[in-house]
């Protein structure tokens, strides 16, 4: 996404700092460049992940251009509906679903419940039975196999998602048993962060090869097959951004030669949910320069925000080796566009002005270091500092309360007209008392 330094500037002038900027514009141009590289015939639906951000002025936006919503909790669902969203359009995955969880999905109207085990299907028919619905549902399956490009797995191993594949055969059976559901299809969500498209695209293939084989075995027609999604984007040095529509070429064309080949998915929709793809890139955190320390051969920049606003900049977040995120000195970088390829300004060589600096935060804890080793122009008292790719699970996924500073606020550039709304406020500890 773009931020020049003059935009920055003002927006901090008017809003204050720290403060979450995200592109939905940019976001959106996104989208339609994917969708329309994915064939109409071949039935795919695209549903955003709340978890990545739940901002409501978010959801608002990406409504009239997803299919539906891929939801984690029976909160999300609340928010969802509240953004007006039809809940006969999402669908809701993650093991531990509770009792209360179940039926307020089913009471709530959700469209597809994916069962994570075979005790959650008899939590869940047991509800259903009792409010005298039929609730549909997808058997998530854990694949014995996961390609290793995928940064974070959620399969090809012993894990808390889905019934292993080894078992699936007779978790069908019980699924399709249980008077209380309706049998529509299945999910394999095998991990995500993968920046291969060669590799996204054989994963895709093997999922679908366990949906047919198991659906040959008990002669299922299923409405739908969710097939996850874990598109990356990059945040790393020598990470390059997937090709959106050569990735939504290679994905269509192999599902129709394979929908060919398997006629009893002719019917089948099937179902992508992505978040991280669709609005990670298109969100910056900016914080301001407090004070400049040096001490002991080491200079830091100590930020008026940290990794309580931003925890996965730390490197804390589903990161074996801490790496530096994106970042740039908006006041005296000039004008900054992070296009995630090409030689990022804390990629370059080392000056006179791009010695090697640590950004840390405010808070009282040594976790709070949002950037080592860097080398960016150099900062001083006053400077603003952009952490790019942080549209998704940066705001969510971070301590807000930790230490009881005020949240960042958060805006929003939609309409096509460059126009910044505020997205949801600044708000202090003592709001969530």
């Amino acid at each position: 996404m773009k931020l020049e330094s003059t935009q920055a500037e003002a927006l901090a002038a008017a809003h204050g700092t720290p403060y979450y900027l995200y592109d939905l514009d940019a976001a959106l141009a996104h989208l339609a460049e994917l969708r329309a590289s994915l064939p109409t015939s071949a039935n795919i639906d695209i549903y955003y992940c709340v978890k990545a951000n739940g901002n409501r002025k978010v959801l608002e936006t990406f409504k009239p251009h997803v299919a539906g919503l891929d939801l984690s909790s029976a909160g999300e669902l609340d928010m969802a509906v509240t953004a007006g969203y039809d809940p006969k359009r999402m669908s809701i995955a993650g093991p531990g679903k509770t009792h209360e969880d179940l039926e307020r999905c089913v009471n709530g109207g959700v469209g597809i419940i994916s069962l994570e085990s075979v005790a959650e299907l008899g939590r869940l028919g047991k509800v259903a039975r009792t409010l005298g619905k039929r609730q549909d549902v997808t058997l998530r399956i854990n694949p014995i196999q996961t390609p290793k490009e995928f940064a974070m797995r959620m399969g090809g191993g012993a894990s808390q998602f889905g019934v292993p594949e080894e078992e699936a055969e007779a978790a069908l059976d019980a699924v399709l048993a249980e008077p209380g559901v309706r049998m529509v299809g299945m999910h394999i969500y095998a991990g995500t962060q993968c920046l291969d498209e060669k590799a996204l695209v054989e994963n895709m293939l093997g999922s679908l090869a366990i949906v047919a084989r198991l659906a040959g075995q008990k002669d299922l027609t299923l409405d739908v097959v969710n097939l996850g999604g874990g598109f990356g984007i990059p945040y790393f040095t020598g990470q390059a951004a997937v090709d959106t529509p050569a990735l939504g070429r290679a994905i269509g064309a192999q599902l129709e030669e394979w929908r060919a080949a398997n006629p009893r998915f002719a019917k089948t929709r099937f179902i992508f949910e992505l978040g991280r793809f669709l609005i990670g890139r298109y969100g910056v955190y900016v914080s301001r320069v407090t004070e400049i320390k040096e001490t002991r051969g080491k200079r830091f920049v100590i930020l008026d925000g940290g990794m309580h606003h931003c925890f996965p900049a730390t490197g804390n977040f589903g990161s074996m080796v801490k790496k530096n995120y994106p970042v740039k000195n908006l006041t005296r970088g000039g004008d900054s566009e992070h296009e995630q390829t090409g030689t990022l300004e804390s990629q370059m060589g080392e000056s006179e002005t791009n010695a090697p600096q640590e950004i840390c935060g405010p808070l009282c804890t040594p976790m709070d270091s949002m950037a080592r080793g860097v080398r960016i122009t150099r900062a001083e008292p006053g400077d603003l500092i952009g952490f790019f790719a942080s549209g998704a699970y940066s705001f969510a996924a971070s301590p807000l309360l930790f230490l009881s500073h005020d949240t960042p606020i958060e805006l929003l550039k939609a309409g096509g007209a460059g126009e910044v709304t505020v997205a949801r406020e600044r708000m202090p500890a003592t709001r969530f008392w």
